[in-house]
């Protein structure tokens, strides 16, 4: 999330390669990991990035993720003013019967906002249920930018708790949307917390966000991810949230798991 103006800039990434073993011109299986697959790989900081799915035995998804290499988290931009690199990350295509259309990795170096204890340089993981082509469009010099940026949606598809980081129009982000909040994490000092994004009336994306600190630290969260009264699309959802360092291929892995059919109501 980056709710302030600053440098950005966008890189195409499709994710693979196997536990980074590798690097294919298409999505691949995961060697040694039965239902892993993986795109190409891309260069993150010192090391690289990539998204993955996991499938069972009949094909269909069971998680969504970003996994990064150790040295991912050395050598990332920097400097004296603040700076935001977008990574776009395209998904495999066994994505498709999931929720989400596409993946950002973001690296903010100096974070942003400090009422809300997110100026600590962090990353956010923005996984989309929205197309490119609408979150590209989410631009204030597009005509009627004022009304959907002012409209909410029903508050059954935001989860309990969650509210707008500020007044809907001037708290939209352009290129992302209107970020949600868990009120019970509002004003402390960022480890890892998760948002939700909406832009004219809709669901638009899940997002992590964790500091650099705090992913460094190589911990191990699974918990269930808060989940929305009801669902704009039929498709699987996701139902946990899970952040850990595998050791034995010396990847963070930033996942979104037990993915479950919910129908649009």
């Amino acid at each position: 999330m980056d709710i302030r103006s600053g440098a950005r800039h966008f890189a195409a990434i499709a994710t693979a390669g196997c536990l980074g073993l590798f690097v294919a011109p298409a999505t691949a299986v995961g060697g040694g990991i039965p239902g892993l697959v993986e795109g190409p790989a891309h260069p993150v900081g010192a090391g690289n990035a990539r998204t993955y799915v996991t499938v069972d035995a009949d094909g269909t998804p069971t998680t969504i993720g970003v996994r990064l290499d150790a040295a991912a988290l050395d050598e990332l931009p920097g400097g004296l003013l603040p700076s935001t690199e977008d990574y776009v990350l395209e998904l495999p295509e066994q994505a498709d019967a999931t929720a989400f259309d596409h993946v950002t990795l973001d690296w903010n170096s100096h974070g942003h906002n400090p009422e809300h204890g997110f100026d600590v340089p962090h990353f956010d993981v923005h996984f989309y249920l929205l197309d490119r082509a609408t979150v590209d469009a989410i631009d204030p010099l597009v005509p009627g930018y004022v009304q959907a940026a002012t409209t909410l949606p029903d508050p059954r598809y935001v989860p309990a708790g969650y509210a707008p980081g500020g007044d809907p129009l001037m708290a939209t982000v352009p290129g992302m949307g209107l970020h949600w909040l868990d009120t019970a994490d509002s004003g402390h000092h960022l480890t890892e917390t998760v948002l939700y994004g909406t832009w004219d009336g809709r669901q638009a994306f899940v997002e992590p966000m964790m500091s650099r600190e705090w992913l460094a630290s190589r911990p191990q969260l699974h918990e269930p991810l808060p989940q929305p009264e009801a669902y704009q699309r039929s498709a699987l959802h996701p139902t946990t949230y899970s952040v850990w360092w595998d050791e034995a291929a010396q990847m963070y892995t930033i996942e979104l798991g037990g993915l479950a059919m919910r129908h649009a109501s």
